[in-house]
């Protein structure tokens, strides 16, 4: 059961859509597909066949593990943006580390650098929302703040990045969250 893209040997789910490809007795269970199962059910809930969810029950260990839904073709690209956004707060980091500690002698700094690193590895390793948001937050304040102290605005590209962070990342909940209900892509 599957969209007929080819996937390789041994694989549990199919690449593009999310469908289990093997069908094990040990997922089965709990689950009436036939129709004498399916009358069976309805005399044993004494006619009121609605109360009977057991053909809508979808096993736990029928669904991808989110490592597993990070190698779907259909997610490559979001993840891909995800590290895009993150390698970026990276070199924001390097940079700012290197101007503000290194070079001006501001120990203080290094709180900046630790604030941008550990926001981009929450969005690279998490794909956090909140992480994005607060990214986007403290860029703002970032921006204010230059304004205020020099009069003219600075850190585009970290407000730029938060930007682009906080799309990809409620792109991928949304994504996630869709396959959980549905199990398809």
């Amino acid at each position: 059961m599957s969209c007929g893209r080819a996937n390789e040997q041994g694989a549990q789910f199919c690449k593009s859509c999310g469908a289990k490809l093997s069908q094990s007795d040990n997922s089965q269970q709990g689950m009436n597909n036939s129709a004498s199962d399916s009358d069976a059910a309805f005399k044993q809930n004494n006619g009121y066949q609605q109360y009977d969810i057991s053909e809508n029950v979808y096993v736990g260990t029928t669904r991808m593990t989110k490592k597993e839904f990070d190698k779907c073709e259909s997610i490559k690209p979001i993840t891909k943006n995800l590290m895009v956004a993150a390698i970026i707060t990276y070199v924001i980091g390097i940079i700012s580390f290197v101007v503000n500690v290194i070079v001006a002698g501001n120990i203080f700094g290094i709180l900046d650098v630790v604030i941008v690193v550990g926001l981009g590895l929450g969005i690279q390793l998490a794909k956090s929302r909140a992480c994005a948001v607060a990214l986007g937050a403290y860029s703002l304040f970032n921006l204010i703040f230059m304004m205020i102290l020099t009069g003219r605005p600075g850190g585009w590209l970290i407000i730029i990045c938060a930007v682009y962070a906080i799309i990809y990342t409620f792109k991928y909940q949304k994504t996630w969250n869709k396959y959980q209900q549905t199990g398809q892509l």
